[in-house]
C-alpha cells in the first residue's frame, strides 16, 4: 500500500513538473526534466533499476538496496521540484 502511494505521488510530482517545464516555467528545462525523469524512475522502480546505477545485490543485501535506490530517486525528484518551486515563486 505504501509503495502504491509512493508511486502515485512520484508520478503526480513528475507529471506536474513536466507540464510546468513544457509551459516554460523551469530555469533549465532540459536538465530539469531529465533530473525529474531519472528521479521518478528510481523512485518508482527502485530495485529493478539498481543494476543500471551500478548497485548490485547479493543474497544478504537485497533489503538494503531498494530503500537506498528509492531514496536517491526521491532525492533527485525533490531537488528538481525544489528548483521548480523556487523558479515559479520568483525567488530565483
Amino acid at each position: 500500500m505504501i509503495l502504491m502511494i509512493a508511486r502515485v505521488a512520484a508520478t503526480g510530482i513528475a507529471a506536474a513538473m513536466g507540464i510546468g517545464i513544457l509551459a516554460g516555467l523551469a530555469p533549465v528545462g532540459a536538465g530539469q526534466i531529465l533530473l525529474a525523469c531519472a528521479g521518478w524512475a528510481l523512485a518508482c522502480f527502485g530495485d529493478e533499476l539498481a543494476p543500471l546505477v551500478g548497485v548490485t545485490t547479493t543474497s544478504s543485501t537485497p533489503r538494503y538496496v531498494e530503500p537506498i535506490v528509492r531514496g536517491s530517486g526521491w532525492l533527485l525528484l525533490l531537488t528538481a521540484l525544489g528548483l521548480f518551486v523556487v523558479r515559479t515563486s520568483r525567488l530565483w
